[in-house]
């Protein structure tokens, strides 16, 4: 018996042998693989930032850290001690931790160079160092809301360092180690590795010079002022290149802010560019011509709607209004050029819309369509109230008219480098469209610059050379009183320089001044012609002839603009298309244009098509206004548009009244108003019938046009 149970042992224990060599064979390798083997990943060198000549604005610097392995320490406590003298820790903590996580846990991160050669001279089992990395960012806080930062992973979130991020964070690799019965790791010759990917290193357009130049003479400002704020933009009107983007104060990590791509405020009289350069293309005012303003300094620009004017005179010329500021002259300019000419070219300039710079969180600005302005809207934008904009459409509104008309679309990178210094697919500059021909840009460049030799922006020369420019005080609206603050400006001052050849554009501007100034003229030309001043002379600096600009292809002739054809003329049609080199294509056989594709503000290349549908041929019956109350604008401008009539339009809806009554002979003297609501709806969602006209507020518009004194220069 005891020989048959031995003999059965032995065969279970062969069967259990057989069983864990044979059947699990395959279970305890993977097993071991995964108990032996250990994937570290090999963290990348971050790109760096570079400024437009090649000085490094942010890079990686090599740091240490500290991890440690308790259960591998032959003694824990003496350890904790010896790591707590050196990283200035708490020891019992520290040795709190090692019985927590025996395993695994981080002692430090990102000492210094010095420290973790210290820490390695310990020699202690159980401690291991690791190289990691640290964002460094040269300039300091002069350029820190435009770069951004990194968090703790070296990840960007904030400012390019956010927007780049993909290009400079490079891919990560790993490697393959080995642990021995104790726990340790080992690399073994032959293991499976991946290297990490470097990532790229980017040239901005930014110049490093002008960015702190720019910066310590805001700084000194916004402090000098008491002021609340202050944000000021450069840039190459040429290639839309920026060169400096500085915001004062400075905020704290999370809470930074761009204020030049991402703030929006009411403009003032810098917005009167708009006004004053489309008057001059369209033919509605020219350099001499003479307008009636008021020796009082208060004018009634349109019913019920006053202005007023910090430099009096009963009359000026075109010139002197733009040099002085004029809020009546701007104003009447404004209800002469009429709403949807107004409207087209502060579109085409950018207004209302982001400009597509490479920049998070870029804000569009304001500007409402026509549609829905009201009777005052017209004179109120063209003196830079009822819209809002942000500094660099300001900056490239500027720009435009430096650059003989043509938008050019904004830039801040210059290159992309691989990190073996190949170049990656260049970067050109790109025109968006033209805007303005040269003729009316230098015009504006020569009334600019008397803006600044004689005029309101005197505090902004600088001696041996020529400055255009404007200044701009706007009263800043506060929404809780519903008015505008007493006593809280926004001033600004925009210019570019050589008038001649400009090569430099920026904008200044400083937000709630205290201590008596605060027209732009007194707070914010003074730091243009500070900045100016600095930059003459240097070296390879922005104002040096030809100095670091871009190798450039000649660029494609820029796009045009589609003008406004309707109600034209035929022949008159095709004269507009054809001074713009765009070519119509006719249908129907009315005398005046009654619609066209694309429509009227639209960027097109020269040389395209243009399709214009024409009336009917007029109706020798209809000789007399028809009644148009009560019919929605769509079938009222139809009514109006056959019996070749223009329109002016205030509001939006269905028509509730109109000037000249019905009955009225034509042709008609001036446009027909038609003034429309909203169709009322009931309850039940049908719509009721329309109701005598109530007036109304406009809720975007400033609440009290006829009391408000207008924006000072």
């Amino acid at each position: 018996m005891a020989a048959a149970g031995l003999l059965l042992g032995l065969v279970l224990l062969w069967l259990r042998v057989a069983w864990l060599q044979l059947v699990l064979h395959a279970s305890f390798v993977e097993r071991a693989d995964r108990l032996q083997e250990q994937r570290v990943l090999l963290q990348p060198v971050r790109g760096n930032l570079l400024d437009r000549r090649g000085r490094v604005l942010a890079r990686d610097l090599t740091t240490y850290s500290v991890s440690a392995a308790p259960r591998e320490m032959s003694d824990p406590r003496g350890t904790a001690r010896a790591l707590a003298r050196l990283l200035a820790i708490d020891a019992r903590r520290l040795q709190r931790s090692f019985g927590e996580r025996p395993r695994f846990l981080w002692v430090a991160r990102r000492i210094s160079p010095e420290t973790g050669q210290r820490v390695a001279a310990l020699g202690r089992r159980g401690v291991y160092l690791s190289t990691e990395t640290r964002r460094v960012y040269p300039l300091g806080p002069a350029a820190g809301e435009i770069l951004g930062r990194t968090n703790l992973d070296n990840d960007g979130v904030e400012g390019l360092e956010l927007e780049l991020d993909d290009v400079l964070r490079g891919r990560p690799g790993w490697a393959t180690l080995f642990r021995d019965g104790r726990g340790r790791s080992h690399s073994l010759p032959g293991a499976l590795t991946r290297p990490p990917l470097d990532g790229d290193h980017v040239v901005l357009t930014i110049d490093a010079d002008l960015q702190s130049i720019a910066e310590s003479h805001l700084a000194a400002a916004v402090e000098s002022l008491r002021a609340a704020r202050g944000f000021a933009m450069f840039l190459d009107p040429r290639t839309g290149e920026i060169l400096a983007a500085v915001t004062v104060p400075h905020q704290a990590p999370g809470k930074a802010r761009q204020w030049n791509f991402t703030d929006t405020y009411e403009p003032g009289s810098t917005f009167k560019l708009v006004v004053a350069s489309a008057a001059l293309e369209e033919g509605v005012a020219s350099p001499d011509r003479v307008y009636l303003a008021s020796a009082t300094g208060e004018a009634e620009v349109v019913p019920g709607v006053h202005f007023h004017d910090v430099h009096k005179a009963a009359r000026f010329r075109f010139r002197d209004a733009v040099r002085w500021s004029s809020n009546i002259v701007m104003g009447k300019l404004g209800v002469q050029l009429g709403d949807e000419r107004l409207y087209r070219y502060a579109t085409a300039l950018g207004f209302g819309s982001i400009t597509g710079v490479s920049f998070p969180g870029e804000a569009a600005g304001r500007l409402r369509g026509p549609d829905r302005w009201s009777l005052r809207s017209a004179p109120t934008i063209a003196i830079g109230h009822e819209v809002a904009v942000t500094p660099i459409q300001l900056t490239l509104a500027y720009a435009t008219i430096a650059n003989g008309g043509v938008l050019m679309r904004p830039m801040l990178v210059r290159e992309v480098r691989a990190p073996d210094g190949a170049t990656r697919p260049e970067l050109h500059p790109e025109a968006a469209r033209r805007v303005f021909s040269p003729h009316t840009t230098a015009l504006m460049r020569e009334m600019l610059t008397a803006v600044v030799d004689s005029g309101t922006g005197r505090a902004a020369r600088v001696p041996g050379v020529r400055i255009a420019g404007k200044t701009g005080t706007a009263q800043k609206y506060d929404a809780q009183i519903g008015t505008y603050g007493k006593g809280q400006y926004l001033s600004s001052f925009v210019g570019f320089l050589p008038a001649e050849d400009p090569q430099l554009v920026g904008v200044v501007v400083i937000d709630e001044p205290r201590g008596g100034h605060y027209y732009g003229g007194e707070v914010a030309a003074p730091v243009f012609r500070e900045v100016v001043s600095d930059l003459r002379g240097m070296p390879g600096g922005p104002l040096e002839t030809g100095a670091n600009q871009i190798a450039m292809r000649p660029p494609a002739p820029a796009p045009v603009t589609v003008p406004d054809l309707r109600l034209l003329p035929r022949r008159a049609a095709e004269r507009r298309l054809a001074g713009l080199g765009l070519r119509p294509g006719f249908s129907g056989d009315g005398p005046r244009v009654l619609a066209q594709d694309p429509v009227a503000g639209t960027a097109v290349e020269r040389g395209s098509r243009i399709d214009v549908w024409l009336t009917a041929p007029a109706d020798s019956s209809g000789r007399e206004l028809p009644d148009l109350v009560g019919l929605a604008v769509r079938e009222a401008l139809r009514q109006l548009t056959r019996r070749q009539v223009p329109a002016r339009i205030q509001g939006h809806g269905v028509v509730v009244r109109q000037s000249p009554l019905k009955g009225t002979p034509l042709p008609l003297s001036a446009p027909c108003l038609l003034v429309c609501e909203p169709r009322p709806v009931k309850e039940d969602g049908v719509a009721a019938s329309v109701s005598p006209m109530v007036p109304r507020v406009d809720p975007l518009a400033p609440p009290d046009p006829a009391g408000h004194p207008g924006s000072p220069p």
